[in-house]
């Protein structure tokens, strides 16, 4: 009991600090989207796709293994810095190189520059990731939440300002390299997070037989959204994939509060039980059941109320992205749950699972993206939603073997969060027929669907309800 309150604890300061970062950040978004045209997100979508890849190379798996390796070394830091800082330089000079074909390859601008300013944030990857890493080990998710405090304000004026003086998508790439930049500049100014460089053969390859693992799995995982993107980019005009990118990234603000929150708290917390099967499964099960009871209806409301709020909220000209809003969100439910999942499997040091499930869904997404092309965005991301879901039932299944997680206790912990999810979509979907502005009906849909929702799980007698109620209660005491 006393572990699953240090993990309720943790993960409160944590998901404290991915709302801050979050909400600001949507926020941001909001005024930019109203100030800036459709074509400026494009270009940002062809821009992010790039450099979100490429740094796949220089971050994935440096936290991890930072938080997962029980006996942490100086060394071992010093040879994480150094051999992610040489990989940064490596894909700055190549990319420096090749941004004017990228420019000339994509019709929407000339995103030279903003390309190659955007590649400067490949080296501040690499710090924050470990620096991130060492706070996670230590399970000093409060340092992290007064970073971002600091950091995550200041860019956003950075980013507001300029778009208020028309500069377009330097706006957004201003915003974008500010924020990382101030998170490693406050994070140096605790001493014992100023990282050295260094290379010690022994530490590299037991760090990295376990980094490489990571970073193959998220090259594969990422490489489905970079190739539909850069894809999509070039098919179809610039709105189109605007449209198609925000509504992809909107509906994953929601879920990166949970999976950041849930990745950084569980590791820790899986890996000092991954010797005992049973506390593991347990903790694994609270987690499972509390997410669902917490983020199935934020996205199910969201798909339902998708229209009101982006016409309200990023204006009509928005409008056109409210259908892929309400097919991602959607898209994101089983993804909460297999998060848990993964966190496991790298806890018990079998990332190789996450990997070989990586694969199989690029493939499937690929086979998806080339049949559909033609179809249209709208076609691509509802193939895209269909392949998630039978990925991540497939996982569960796998999940049963490793940790003794069967199919028949995930039902239990979700299946009253599920049925209470669709019960609210149908009621706030209805809001509709009421035919109000938008303002009123985001509210009924609102008010209407909270109340069902906490009724129907107070009458069924759903346990997260109370264990929800005890944390915001505990928060309410301190």
């Amino acid at each position: 009991m006393a572990q699953q309150n240090g993990v309720v604890n943790s993960f409160i300061w944590k998901a404290g600090e991915r709302i801050l970062v979050q909400g600001v950040g949507l926020l941001v978004q909001v005024i930019l989207a109203r100030l800036l045209l459709p074509e400026d997100f494009a270009c940002l979508a062809i821009i992010n796709a790039i450099i979100g890849y490429l740094g796949i190379f220089v971050q994935s798996g440096l936290s991890i293994a930072v938080v997962q390796k029980k006996n942490l070394t100086e060394e071992d830091l010093k040879t994480l810095t150094g051999i992610s800082l040489l990989v940064a330089l490596i894909l700055f000079a190549a990319l420096y190189v090749l941004s004017p074909f990228i420019s000339d390859y994509y019709n929407v601008g000339n995103i030279t520059w903003p390309i190659r300013v955007m590649g400067v944030s490949l080296f501040l990857f690499s710090f924050n990731s470990i620096q991130s890493g060492l706070l996670m080990r230590r399970m000093q998710f409060r340092t992290i939440f007064m970073r971002s405090l600091l950091a995550t304000p200041l860019s956003s004026i950075v980013g507001i300002v300029l778009a208020y003086a028309g500069c377009g998508i330097w706006a957004l790439v201003a915003y974008s390299v500010t924020n990382i930049l101030l998170t490693v500049v406050f994070m140096n100014m605790i001493p014992d997070l100023r990282l050295k460089i260094g290379f010690n053969r022994e530490s590299a390859k037991e760090l990295y037989s376990f980094c490489l693992k990571i970073i193959g799995t998220n090259l594969v995982s990422s490489g489905g959204d970079t190739i539909r993107t850069l894809t999509i980019g070039k098919k179809y005009n610039p709105n189109q994939l605007a449209f198609f990118d925000r509504g992809l990234t909107y509906s994953s603000l929601v879920t990166q509060v949970v999976n950041a929150s849930l990745s950084s708290v569980l590791l820790p917390t899986f890996s000092r039980s991954q010797d005992d099967y049973n506390q593991l499964l347990s903790v694994a099960r609270r987690s499972v059941g509390l997410s669902a009871f917490v983020i199935f209806p934020l996205l199910v409301f969201v798909a339902a109320a998708a229209e009101p709020l982006v016409g309200l909220v990023l204006t009509e000209k928005w409008l056109p992205c409210t259908i892929f809003l309400s097919v991602f969100c959607l898209m994101r439910i089983p993804g909460i749950i297999a998060s848990i999942d993964k966190q496991v499997f790298y806890a018990l040091g079998k990332s190789q699972i996450g990997l070989y499930f990586e694969i199989c869904l690029l493939a499937a997404n690929l086979v998806s993206l080339f049949v559909l092309l033609s179809k249209g965005p709208l076609a691509i991301a509802i193939g895209f939603t269909i392949v998630e879901y039978i990925g991540n039932i497939v996982l569960f299944f796998v999940a049963s073997k490793v940790y003794n997680y069967s199919i028949k206790k995930r039902i239990n912990d979700i299946g009253l969060p599920i049925i209470n999810s669709l019960i609210l979509f149908a009621v706030c979907y209805g809001v509709y027929y009421l035919h109000l502005s938008y303002i009123y009906t985001i509210l009924l849909q609102l008010v209407l669907g909270l109340t069902v929702y906490i009724m129907f799980a107070y009458c069924v007698h759903d346990r997260n309800l109370n264990i929800l109620k005890d944390i915001i209660l505990r928060l309410c005491n301190k």
